[in-house]
């Protein structure tokens, strides 16, 4: 389990980084292929492979030889570590979706902050709904109390 979280983070991390630069742009991130950001060629699935097919292409994308963003890699390989880390902390749990998700968010917010010193409003209002929804699972806290929480 703790391999398959692992590569389960990798699939998301490179989910991620679509969403770090369609959602800015206000593209989205469920239609549409992915494309070069040099030559806007659209991009095959072996060139969609995380950190692999960084890795194989050297950086480099396989049809106009532009350079790859470091970025790309960088997001998979870190939501693959904290999705394997927080396997290994909780245990194959409900909480485990809970934390998954947050940090899958937290990464998401982080690097857009990074790339454009912005932080969109409606993640941080997905983050709050997010947080506010678990914290009413825990009986021992009034509604005042999960509010705070999720704060």
């Amino acid at each position: 389990m703790a391999f398959l979280s692992l590569i389960l983070g990798l699939i998301i991390g490179s989910f991620l980084n679509v969403c770090i630069y369609r959602l800015p742009r206000r593209e989205s991130v469920v239609f549409g292929k992915s494309r070069c950001p040099h030559c806007h060629h659209a991009l095959g699935a072996a060139d969609l492979v995380p950190v692999v097919s960084y890795l194989w292409l050297r950086g480099r994308c396989r049809y106009c030889g532009g350079p790859i963003s470091g970025q790309y890699p960088t997001v998979e390989l870190v939501t693959g570590v904290v999705f394997l880390v927080t396997y290994l902390v909780t245990g194959w749990d409900l909480l485990l979706l809970k934390y998954w998700f947050l940090f899958a968010l937290l990464i998401l917010i982080a690097f857009i902050d990074i790339n454009l010193l912005l932080i969109p409003n409606p993640l941080v209002a997905l983050m709050l709904v997010w947080c506010l929804f678990w914290q009413l699972f825990r009986p021992e806290l009034s509604w005042g109390q999960s509010l705070v929480g999720s704060l």
